[in-house]
């Protein structure tokens, strides 16, 4: 975790992060790639190793004591919050145009 992020977390994130890990085997759930394995870049072609992450299912769910977690390689848990700020964002226009036939 990026210190500069620290506290937006649990205090029991290292735990709730090691525990997320371990219980998906030490491997992506997306992609299945173990935990230390090397991957090439696709973008700069340079070899890299594979530390899993605990990606938050829900985004603004960092303060939760009890969050639900998925354990994601970089690549997975970037394209996973991508989509999820897709959805939410094409759902807050909705509510926007909804709220402005109703004010009509």
């Amino acid at each position: 975790m990026m210190q500069q992020r620290k506290h937006i977390y649990p205090a029991n994130w290292p735990h709730l992060s090691h525990q997320c890990k371990c219980g998906a085997g030490w491997r992506c759930q997306r992609c299945h790639i173990r935990h230390g394995a090397t991957r090439i870049s696709k973008r700069t072609g340079q070899d890299y190793q594979v530390w899993l992450h605990a990606a938050h299912v829900r985004l603004h769910d960092t303060m939760n004591p009890n969050p639900e977690l998925l354990a994601l390689c970089p690549t997975c848990h970037g394209r996973y919050d991508h989509r999820l700020r897709v959805r939410e964002a094409r759902a807050q226009l909705e509510a926007l145009k909804h709220q402005r036939l109703l004010s009509r």
